[in-house]
């Protein structure tokens, strides 16, 4: 195994949990942000220790044509169909969702909400949480599991990055951490499988339901 990534991992996982310890400082609307730059903080230094790039995690250029938009679009159905399924199933099994703090705590002003989906859907959750979870995390553990060829790896380090992605949702309940679990899963699957796409689409598809749920609730 790797043993430098193995220690990046170990690196981003004891910022992520000391983040989420500290979150209590801040009030409930900045303590997912505090946690997911903390980490893209951590996230970028091993990148420049490792002396990767951010095409190496996916992060690559990409052409706003028709391809790009088709996966933007399968990878959005892709989100919804596994929440959906998701909710359906955690709710037959542990009752109605909770709803979390990115709902309860989103402004009751409309140039409130807008700057909340610009810097908190689009720049903090869309694309920080993608570039750690999608990005880096499952870099670090491509690298881990390097000398095992096996075709079941992509399913256990996509596994991996899930439990510790859904585990990030606890302010939703036990249903909102399976459901994220869920999503993250699939996503973690996707861009194994298809790692010339990027994380583009993931971002951009991750941005785009976050802000059509988020402007649900906002309009009720």
């Amino acid at each position: 195994m790797n043993k430098k990534a193995i220690i990046d991992v170990f690196i981003l996982l004891i910022v992520f949990w000391v983040s989420w310890y500290f979150r209590s400082l801040f009030p409930v609307a900045f303590q997912g942000p505090f946690i997911v730059i903390t980490t893209s903080i951590a996230a970028f230094v091993i990148l420049k220790l490792r002396h990767l790039s951010f095409n190496h995690i996916g992060l690559i250029k990409r052409s706003a044509d028709k391809v790009f938009a088709k996966e933007v679009i399968f990878v959005a159905v892709l989100i919804f169909a596994v929440q959906f399924i998701g909710i359906l199933i955690t709710t037959a099994l542990f009752g109605s969702p909770e709803v979390g703090n990115a709902v309860t705590s989103q402004p009751k002003t409309l140039i409130g909400f807008l700057l909340d989906n610009i810097f908190v859907v689009w720049i903090i959750t869309g694309f920080g949480e993608e570039f750690i979870f999608r990005g880096i995390i499952l870099n670090r553990l491509k690298a881990v599991f390097a000398n095992h060829n096996h075709k079941f790896i992509i399913y256990l380090i996509s596994g991996i990055q899930a439990l510790w992605f859904g585990s990030g949702h606890q302010s939703q309940g036990i249903s909102g951490i399976i459901t994220a679990g869920l999503i993250g899963y699939a996503l973690g699957i996707y861009i194994l499988k298809n790692p010339k796409r990027g994380l583009w689409p993931l971002i951009i598809a991750h941005g785009l339901i976050d802000t059509i749920l988020l402007t649900i609730y906002f309009i009720k």
